[in-house]
């Protein structure tokens, strides 16, 4: 039951074994282990303290005539490499990872050479690796940057050039990526993704694919207004719902956490109320317990699927997301560092809870990136800016973690950057851009169309050998590359102009639309947002704009009785 807390090194010089250990899909799969990726050379190599040793040579790569088995790579463009630190702790990239990614980014900024300082069995040399001349990245980056928009470009093709091999979190940001590109056929690729989506899952589906595809499904149908999936993102509350976990919850047994009284235990448990795990709780409580509990990852992309519902016109249950922001609110420290799961009332013994939330340690920046989403997608809860200030500010102090996410380095990366890149803050994009675009560099393989993790820091990263990871890191790349064209909401935007005509019909006044809200139902157990449009005394209708565009009409008695003051304090003032 242990959560292990912080992340551990590329964890030693020998990658936990796996710089011998291949992946089995893509074309990754002829790697003879979880090697180094360096750059667009096409070479792959063991990262010691201050070199690469190389270990393979892609066929027909920039580095297939130059470089050789067992050279020693420890410098680039006439610098030495600096030192890696191995071992846990916020150590970043800092070493032969980010030194060589800069000089890629110097020599692609020239004439494309790379000069490469490399010792040959005792024999000190240089080669040059002839790379393309693809420019610099902006330091506006992604926004106004040529060489995103040329890679961008060669990224969506190689995803639809070659289709498949990803999960749920893959399927989510390459939809996302391509459903923010200018490029039509690009765009029409990203609806097809979505729509191919819009099949309701089943009451044993795991909470993370729940997650994925509610994002995508509510994303998409604000975008275009295709009312077509509307259908199964209400099956996606149903489903969440279910899979949320609720009291009583009797998960931890005395004999299982040393022998501690079982009341004290089922008290602390108590808390774990409104998170989300692997499998719904139903089907955990059905097959008698197992695993580790709930975690916070999957209950935001729950909460973040809510409140994209909410503002596509589709009910939710209000009490189910209550209780998942109290959950997140638990596990979220007074630094805005956000626990990996209920370690912060039960972690190999009971915790004391409030002494957990003080603390002022900075960290998991990552979890920071998908908190801010969470909260700048609430605005009507009370606290919202002042979380979300909080998240920033705990990714600008630990920035350099964001790939240590447990369990899958790209899941981290991808949730950070999307955090950063949503908010308005231009002094923390630029510092997160310009520290990333080493790894991005790094990350892109020979051909520059593609990308390949690079190993992180977390003790259970094996983000490597989860499908096609060739697949996946593009897809996270590319995600990255398209708040260059921000059209969606979990990009920052509020609205956009590509909405089909249901949502431009009957457009009424601004002046007489109220601001955006969320109403409730009378026992406040159901809620959606929208603007007030009008509302006739005699007869006792209530129209409201949801976020869609929509127009709904329904009674004043099926609103909360604050609701119903506002209403009607609304429509004195229109009169």
């Amino acid at each position: 039951m242990s959560f292990l807390g912080d992340a551990y090194g590329i964890k030693d010089p020998d990658n936990q074994g796996r710089w011998n250990k291949p992946c089995k899909d893509g074309p990754d799969a002829v790697v003879p282990g979880f090697l180094v990726n360096m750059g667009p050379t096409g070479a792959r190599g063991i990262l010691k303290e201050r070199s690469f040793v190389v270990k393979y040579i892609f066929k027909k790569s920039p580095a297939s005539d130059v470089l050789r088995i067992d050279d020693e790579v420890y410098g680039a463009n006439g610098k030495k490499f600096s030192k890696h630190t191995f071992g846990d702790g916020n150590h970043g990239i800092e070493g032969p990872i980010q030194d060589m990614g800069l000089a890629i980014e110097d020599s692609e900024g020239d004439e494309g050479v790379l000069k490469l300082m490399v010792d040959r069995h005792g024999a000190k040399l240089e080669v040059e690796v002839q790379l393309e001349k693809l420019g610099r990245f902006a330091d506006t980056f992604p926004v106004n940057c040529a060489k995103t928009d040329i890679l961008k470009k060669r990224a969506y093709k190689y995803l639809m050039d070659n289709p498949g091999g990803i999960d749920s979190q893959g399927r989510c940001i390459a939809t996302l990526a391509m459903l923010s590109s200018d490029d039509r056929k690009v765009f029409t690729a990203g609806k097809r993704m979505a729509l191919a989506w819009n099949k309701p899952y089943n009451d044993t589906t795991r909470a993370w694919h729940l997650g994925f595809q509610g994002i995508v499904l509510a994303e998409y149908h604000m975008l275009t207004g295709d009312r077509k999936v509307l259908k199964t993102l209400g099956k996606t509350q149903d489903l969440l719902a279910k899979a949320q976990w609720k009291a009583p919850i009797h998960h931890w047994k005395s004999k299982q956490i040393k022998n501690i009284d079982q009341s004290i235990i089922d008290k602390h448990q108590a808390l774990y109320e409104g998170g989300f795990g692997h499998e719904p709780y139903d089907v955990i409580v059905a097959r008698g317990g197992g695993g580790y509990g709930p975690m916070q990852w999957p209950t935001c992309l729950a909460l973040m699927t809510w409140q994209f519902s909410k503002q596509c016109g589709v009910e939710v249950d209000q009490q189910a997301v209550d209780r998942s922001f109290q959950f997140l609110d638990y596990g979220t420290t007074n630094a805005g560092k956000i626990a990996y799961g209920g370690e912060f009332t039960l972690n190999n013994g009971p915790i004391d809870s409030e002494r957990w939330k003080s603390s002022t340690r900075n960290g998991a920046s990552h979890k920071s990136g998908l908190g801010y989403l969470v909260h700048k997608l609430s605005p009507e809860r009370e606290g919202s800016k002042e979380m979300m200030k909080l998240h920033l500010s705990n990714i600008d102090a630990s920035y350099k973690d964001m790939p240590d996410g447990h369990a899958c380095a790209l899941m981290g990366l991808t949730w950070g950057w999307a955090g950063t890149y949503a908010s308005d803050d231009a002094k923390l994009k630029k510092k997160v851009s310009s520290y990333y675009k080493a790894w991005i560099n790094m990350a892109r393989c020979h051909g520059s169309d593609s990308y390949v993790i690079l190993p992180a820091r977390d003790y259970a990263d094996f983000s490597y050998y989860r499908g096609n990871i060739r697949n996946h890191t593009t897809a996270a790349v590319a995600f990255a590359y398209s708040y260059s064209t921000p059209k969606l909401r979990i990009q920052g935007q509020e609205g956009n102009a590509n909405q089909t005509s249901d949502s431009r019909t009957n457009r009424l006044p601004k002046s007489t639309q109220g601001a955006r809200r969320t109403f409730y139902s009378p026992d406040r157990k159901r809620s959606f947002q929208g603007r007030l449009v009008s509302y006739d005394s005699k007869s006792g209708k209530v129209q409201v704009r949801m976020n869609n565009g929509r127009i709904t009409t329904l009674g004043l008695a099926d609103l909360s009785k604050e609701d119903q003051t506002y209403v009607e304090k609304f429509q004195s003032q229109v009169e």
